[in-house]
């Protein structure tokens, strides 16, 4: 049996859309790419909670030395409550914290429970 010109092309056509589908139900459950995480971080706010050294050297006007500085006070502090924080890091000014806001932001720590203390 031989398909007619027009049946072919819907039959290649319904064949493409499938493998389509199939395709991007598969790549929803996929791990994110390193192209989409490399987008994410370039959008979405840095955490001063969580950020890497690296992380926030990359950051404008933050270098090796006020990155450690930021990571210090974190660890010594307990963590970010605001990101005006940053203005008890020597180094940190108002210019420069006008040129991070919007680029971090302070996820509150979980407080740690009364049973995990004892």
């Amino acid at each position: 049996m031989m398909l007619k010109k027009s049946d072919q092309i819907v039959l290649v056509c319904l064949i493409i859309v499938m493998l389509g589908m199939a395709l991007g139900t598969r790549a929803a459950f996929a791990p994110e790419t390193p192209l989409a995480q490399f987008v994410q971080k370039l959008t979405e706010p840095l955490d001063l909670n969580t950020a890497t050294l690296e992380e926030l050297i990359d950051l404008p006007g933050i270098g090796p030395v006020l990155a450690r500085r930021i990571i210090e006070y974190r660890e010594t502090h307990g963590g970010f409550r605001s990101v005006e924080e940053l203005l008890q890091i020597r180094g940190i000014g108002p210019k420069r914290l006008e040129q991070l806001k919007g680029r971090v932001r302070v996820r509150l720590l979980p407080l740690a429970s009364p049973s995990s203390s004892r």
